[in-house]
């Protein structure tokens, strides 16, 4: 592994591993591991039927989230690294799963959400109010929050957040509201929030830069 660090790379909603196959080879190209996951529901994973039917998606969004997080045990044991040496990355729903991973973890190494969430419980009551559905039950905010990356004081790796200032998919407010909590709770942590103005919910090439950027930041530093 040439640069020390193993990049696992987590795609979005409605999206398959082949489809960040060029991602991954731009940042394995600078040497690191690249290591692209096939998540549940997706892929060849009991992909679903019209992912993007709304009923669809509030089955099934969580609860991929949720048991991506869940495996990563299992997962991380058939990599035969340590967790020092990964760095999340995940862009729209891959975004949530690294965050989730990532606050739940010990020692992993670092973290990238691009247009994704820390910030589970906030999010969808959001989706709800957007939807025009019920608010959360009490038990259905107490099941979310348990994977709710905001409830947890993470380690002090280093974390890039980059969010389109236009994304109408994922809002903006709710990337700001866990980079407000990260800075509470974290402030001695390398935290870098990055805003892209007039960005609807895409993963621009100016991301990219500045992904690939960071992680040779990160990687100088160590």
């Amino acid at each position: 592994m040439q640069n020390g660090f193993a990049i696992i790379l987590y795609h979005g909603w409605g999206t398959t591993a082949d489809s960040y196959t060029e991602l991954g080879e731009r940042i394995a190209g600078r040497g690191y591991t690249v290591i692209i996951p096939e998540i549940l529901y997706h892929d060849s994973r009991n992909p679903l039927p019209n992912c993007f039917n709304q009923e669809i998606i509030q089955a099934f969004f969580w609860k991929t989230i949720r048991e991506s997080i869940k495996e990563f045990d299992d997962f991380f044991q058939i990599l035969q690294i340590s967790k020092e040496q990964a760095i999340l990355v995940g862009s729209s729903m891959g975004g949530f799963i690294a965050n989730g991973i990532f606050a739940f973890q010990e020692n992993i190494g670092g973290l990238v959400n691009i247009n994704g969430s820390g910030s589970f419980a906030l999010t969808e009551k959001l989706f709800r109010k957007r939807d025009g559905r019920p608010d959360l039950t009490t038990e259905e905010e107490t099941v979310l929050k348990r994977i709710d990356p905001i409830q947890k004081e993470n380690a002090l790796a280093p974390v890039l957040l980059m969010h389109g200032d236009k994304d109408t998919t994922i809002p903006i407010e709710i990337q700001q509201n866990y980079f407000q909590h990260l800075m509470r709770t974290n402030c001695k942590a390398e935290i870098r929030f990055l805003i892209f103005p007039d960005v609807n919910h895409q993963f621009t090439e100016e991301m990219v830069e500045e992904l690939l950027d960071w992680l040779k930041e990160v990687q100088t530093k160590r």
